[in-house]
């Protein structure tokens, strides 16, 4: 950074709270992608959208009830896997590399809601956990 750009920096005034925003994209999250390494090669999660989990959920009842298939269907949806080489692998691993999604998926919720509460929880008065009547019922 040169001086000018510096000298630029520090006359810019400071964002105000009113102008901090959330700027989201339908093409690209904020979020960094899900990664899943199959014989030395990185896929990246599909985008994680309200469609895509409804095509999700459609195969979710099925496999709970056994039907393999619907396993290898998820993590197609999921992800960008060949088929060829989905059907290689073992049916205890696909179920592992779903159970591992879904925990990365609810893990970057999590810690979302806490830094949410941290920052409540930073004002004036004693000092509570600021968690929600739902999510004491998760722990």
């Amino acid at each position: 950074m040169t001086e000018e750009t510096k000298k630029e920096e520090l006359k810019k005034p400071e964002a105000k709270k009113e102008d901090v925003k959330l700027v989201l994209s339908t093409t690209k999250s904020i979020h960094k992608p899900i990664v899943i390494v199959i014989d030395n090669k990185s896929y990246e999660n599909n985008p994680l959208s309200r469609s895509l989990f409804d095509e999700v959920r459609k195969y979710e009842a099925a496999a709970l009830d056994g039907d393999i298939e619907a396993l290898y269907k998820q993590v197609e949806i999921l992800y960008s896997v060949p088929v060829d080489v989905l059907n290689q692998l073992d049916v205890r691993d696909v179920n592992s590399l779903l159970d591992f999604t879904m925990a990365k998926i609810f893990e970057a919720a999590a810690d979302t809601r806490k830094e949410k509460a941290e920052k409540n929880a930073s004002g004036p008065g004693p000092k509570e956990s600021a968690s929600s009547p739902a999510s004491s019922q998760a722990s």
